[in-house]
């Protein structure tokens, strides 16, 4: 049993790619550089991101971390009863194509298991990643000009009539990815609001300063 979890509004001036005006919001937070052990929410994020060429041993794990989530979004303080009606979930796409060895359909996954437990909510993977690149906590992280020059729409599945949108991703640090969704989303025929869903914020843990070196 898993007790409601309360989504946190992001304040979108700490984030370099968030607009003023951005609705985002988070469950957990991830410390960065902190491993699994850090926090629960770390090694749920671990389970999640558990990669498909992962030991079977490790591999056991991902269907953990995958149910972790969506029972907090299922369970948390959103709206269910307006979601069903005018929101499209939309799960945000790894950095691999489909076909790829490495392709992770993670975040489509989650959302199919809320739907298992809030039925009726719209679920579209309306973006799909064209090309193969490095993941944003991988490689040289990418502006959202270009993730979105990397991106594509399905437009197969704009019907029915979009409404409003949701974009459901696993970590916000800038916000590049989010911003890059947000502007191929957002001008698709319909659309009126776009938000974002994060499983969890990024947060650094303080440094520590050896002041021995001081003098008085």
């Amino acid at each position: 049993m898993f007790l409601a979890m309360r989504l946190t509004k992001i304040d979108c001036s700490q984030y370099t790619f968030l607009n003023p005006d951005d609705e985002c919001y988070h469950i957990g937070e991830y410390t960065a550089g902190g491993g699994y052990k850090a926090s629960d929410t770390n090694q749920q994020i671990f389970n999640l991101k558990i990669r498909p060429d992962a030991s079977v041993a490790q591999k056991r794990y991902k269907p953990i971390g995958i149910r972790y989530w969506a029972n907090r979004i299922a369970n948390s303080n959103l709206s269910w009863d307006a979601f069903r009606e005018g929101w499209t979930f939309v799960p945000f796409p790894c950095s691999k194509p489909q076909g790829h060895e490495l392709y992770d359909d993670r975040m489509l996954r989650v959302l199919q298991e809320v739907a298992q437990l809030r039925p009726g909510i719209d679920i579209r993977p309306l973006l799909y990643q064209t090309v193969n690149r490095k993941s944003q906590h991988e490689g040289e992280r990418l502006s959202p000009v270009q993730i979105r020059e990397q991106l594509k729409v399905d437009h197969t599945l704009l019907q029915p009539q979009l409404r409003n949108i949701i974009i459901v991703d696993d970590i916000i640090t800038r916000g590049a990815s989010y911003a890059a969704a947000r502007d191929m989303l957002k001008v698709l025929p319909g659309v009126g609001m776009v938000m974002g869903l994060f499983l969890a914020k990024t947060i650094r843990p303080p440094v520590d300063i050896d002041f021995d070196f001081l003098e008085d």
